[in-house]
């Protein structure tokens, strides 16, 4: 659905189309609701071809990812046009260029989730298995995900910090209002007129946490920050009602990511407060071509979503995690760790929800949860007498008994939705034991069972990242 409205805004450009991405594969592929398959990079050529548009591709281009090379090549053969289409790289290693914006004539902009790879596409259906996901970034995994779609003044802002990307020079002064807002964090001692940096995003999220006081919902890919987990864990104490409801992964596409969230959850005592539940998501469907036996997989969430009590949210690029927010080495369990990325930062941006804009940050909140849980929008509005966590985890039971008693058939529904407890444990296999759901390999097929060495050592990130 993302992808059929930024490829509407780029058909309808007239004077620009600026990108910002961590990677852009030229054969990455669309699979739109109303266009079908639809390759990205051809629909930028065809659109120069016809139309005088600028438009700027600026990319990541460092040791650990690049694709600035391959697309430049696929845009110089066989593709003519009359406006432009110039790729840059961004290239200030060890920081890495995160932010992933589609910005149109100054006018209309996007905030997408994930970077244009094939690997990161699918729909709001999660089959467990699905030709359109290739294995090579996710291990097949169905991805869930969310942009934004964002209009008025606060493009203006988005403008800004691309052209100050692009161009590396000074930004206008912001003019987006405090009910929608754009913040953004920066390494230090990288961009020369701004010597320290920015980290406006972990401070907009503690400023938003500070001021809970009855739901904060979590839906993010990591959740390692020392902060942020910090200010939960404080949340809970002022506020005696507060309810935390989080969406994240068991199994990381980094190996220490793992480790590091499940280290931050302890120490706070996250993972048995009785006002703190943690659910991950997870997909089922019959086999077609074996009766009796399940597909089953898991979600890879890779939302970057905070709502705070139908008043505040903010969506965008940043992680909760220490180099999308203020120090990659605070997310490092030793001094040595600490010392070496200490100053590591990426380029990130976000949207900040509020004020007069309360009500989209309500049916942000209810979409998402229609979603996961498949309880009717209506019946998602109000907060029930007994509070969200009794709805979320009565869903969750209901799933893991689906799972543990018998074989999703043809014509059941399966679960309902998709949460299900989080897990501590290290493989898939083990996370669906530690709920009482034996792996009956004559039952269930396990789409995603990583081996030891992938759970620890992320080889499949590295090749990525080095391919």
């Amino acid at each position: 659905m993302a992808y059929d409205r930024v490829l509407a805004a780029i058909a309808c450009a007239r004077r620009s189309v600026w990108i910002a991405q961590l990677g852009f594969d030229a054969d990455c592929v669309a699979y739109t609701e109303r266009h079908g398959a639809v390759a990205l990079a051809s629909v930028l050529a065809d659109r120069a071809a016809t139309t005088p548009v600028d438009i700027r591709i600026l990319l990541n281009a460092t040791l650990l990812l690049d694709t600035t090379r391959s697309l430049r090549r696929f845009f110089e053969t066989g593709h003519p046009r009359r406006g432009r289409i110039r790729v840059r790289g961004v290239s200030h290693f060890p920081h890495l260029l995160h932010a992933k914006m589609v910005i149109v004539d100054g006018t209309e902009a996007f905030l997408i989730g994930s970077p244009f790879a094939n690997g990161y596409w699918d729909d709001r259906e999660h089959r467990p298995s699905d030709v359109r996901r290739p294995m090579r970034e996710l291990d097949g995994r169905p991805l869930h995900d969310v942009s934004i779609r964002i209009a008025g003044r606060a493009v203006r802002d988005l403008e800004s910090i691309y052209d100050e990307l692009w161009s590396e020079r000074a930004p206008r002064p912001r003019v987006s209002r405090d009910s929608l807002c754009v913040v953004r964090t920066a390494p230090a001692r990288v961009l020369a007129h701004s010597p320290a940096g920015a980290t406006d995003i972990l401070k907009a999220l503690l400023k938003g946490i500070g001021q809970a006081r009855s739901l904060i919902y979590i839906e993010h890919q990591y959740l390692s920050a020392r902060p942020i987990v910090a200010a939960l864990a404080s949340a809970l104490k002022r506020e005696p009602r507060l309810e935390i409801i989080i969406v994240t992964n068991q199994n990381a596409d980094i190996t220490a990511y793992r480790d590091w969230q499940n280290d931050r959850l302890r120490e706070h005592a996250l993972l048995s407060h009785p006002r703190v539940g943690l659910f991950t998501l997870w997909t089922a469907a019959p086999c077609t071509r074996r009766p009796g036996m399940t597909l089953l997989n898991q979600i890879f969430v890779h939302s970057k979503v905070v709502t705070i009590d139908d008043r505040w949210a903010t969506v965008g690029s940043a992680n909760l995690d220490g180099v999308s927010l203020h120090s990659y080495g605070d997310d490092f369990r030793g001094p040595i760790g600490w010392w070496i990325f200490r100053d590591v930062r990426n380029f990130d941006v976000n949207i900040v929800l509020g004020g007069e804009m309360a009500s989209s940050v309500a049916d942000l909140r209810v979409r998402l949860w229609h979603e996961h849980l498949h309880i009717p929008v209506f019946a998602l509005a109000e907060q029930p007498p007994e509070g969200w966590l009794t709805r979320w985890r009565a869903r969750a039971r209901e799933n893991v008994a689906t799972l543990r008693d018998g074989t999703i058939s043809a014509n059941d529904c399966g679960m309902s939705g998709f949460i299900l407890p989080y897990s501590t444990r290290a493989t898939p296999t083990r996370q669906l034991a530690d709920l009482g759901v034996p792996v009956d390999r004559a039952r269930i097929d396990l789409l995603f069972d990583p081996s030891w060495i992938q759970v620890h050592l992320s080889p499949n990130w590295v090749r990525n990242m080095f391919a």
